[in-house]
C-alpha cells in the first residue's frame, strides 16, 4: 500500500467537497450569486457548490507564472494585468525569463479560455456576488489573479472559496483583503497528499473539468 492510499482523503469525492463548500456559501453569501471554478482544478468542486446553492456557474481561466530558477511566482488570469509574488525579487539575469513566463502564461490562458468555454464570453458579474472556487489551495496566485479579475468587471463583492487550503496560503490571501471562505485547513506548508477520494488520474479530472465548464453555457 502507498503512502498515498494510506492517507484518508479530506473528502471522498469532489462532488462531496463541492456540496460541503455550497454549504458553507450558503451560510456566508447573499445572494444573487455567481460561482466561477478556476481552471482547471476548481471547476468540478465549483459546479457542485453551484448546483448546492441553485445559483448560476461558470470557469474562469487562470495559469501560474512559472520561472525555472524559482518555480511559481504569480499567475495571470484572463484579460488582467498579472498577480505576483511580493517576495519575488527576481535578479537582472531572471528578467528575460521572467518575461518569457509571464508571455507563457498569457497564451495558456488564451488556449485554456477556448477549451473551457469556446467563443463564449464569461457570464456577467456586474452587481453580483462572486464566488471564485479552487479545489484544493497550495499556492495563492491562480485564486487571486481570478478574483482580482473579476474584480475589474465591477461586481457587488468577490471572495475566494475553496474546498481545502493550506493555512500559510489563507493568511497570505486574507493579507490582501480578499474574504476567504473554507471548510478545511491544512496546517501543513505542502498541503495533503490526497484532498480528494477520487483516483488520482490528471486526464480524467482534466476532462470531467472541460465537460463542467461546457455544460455551463
Amino acid at each position: 500500500m502507498s503512502a498515498a492510499s494510506a492517507v484518508q482523503p479530506l473528502y471522498p469525492t469532489r462532488s462531496a467537497a463541492g456540496a460541503e463548500l455550497g454549504r458553507q456559501l450558503y451560510q456566508r453569501v447573499t445572494p444573487p450569486v455567481l460561482v466561477l471554478g478556476v481552471t482547471p482544478g476548481g471547476v468540478e468542486v465549483a459546479a457542485h457548490a453551484a448546483r448546492a446553492l441553485a445559483c448560476p456557474f461558470d470557469v474562469i481561466v487562470a495559469a501560474p507564472i512559472r520561472v525555472p530558477e524559482a518555480g511559481v511566482v504569480g499567475a495571470v488570469a484572463e484579460d488582467a494585468d498579472a498577480v505576483m509574488d511580493p517576495g519575488f525579487e527576481p535578479r537582472f539575469s531572471m528578467i528575460e525569463a521572467l518575461e518569457a513566463a509571464i508571455n507563457s502564461a498569457r497564451q495558456t490562458v488564451k488556449t485554456e479560455r477556448l477549451l473551457f468555454r469556446g467563443q463564449r464570453p464569461l457570464r456577467s458579474v456586474e452587481g453580483v456576488h462572486v464566488v471564485v472556487v479552487e479545489g484544493f489551495i497550495t499556492d495563492p496566485w491562480a485564486a487571486l489573479a481570478a478574483a482580482e479579475a473579476v474584480a475589474r468587471l465591477e461586481p457587488a463583492r468577490v471572495a475566494i472559496a475553496a474546498a481545502a487550503a493550506t493555512a500559510a496560503v489563507q493568511d497570505r490571501m486574507r493579507a490582501r483583503r480578499h474574504d476567504v471562505i473554507c471548510p478545511s485547513i491544512v496546517a501543513a506548508g505542502d498541503g495533503h497528499p490526497q484532498p480528494f477520494g477520487d483516483a488520482l488520474d490528471p486526464s480524467a479530472e482534466r476532462l470531467r473539468s472541460i465537460v463542467a465548464a461546457r455544460a455551463a453555457a
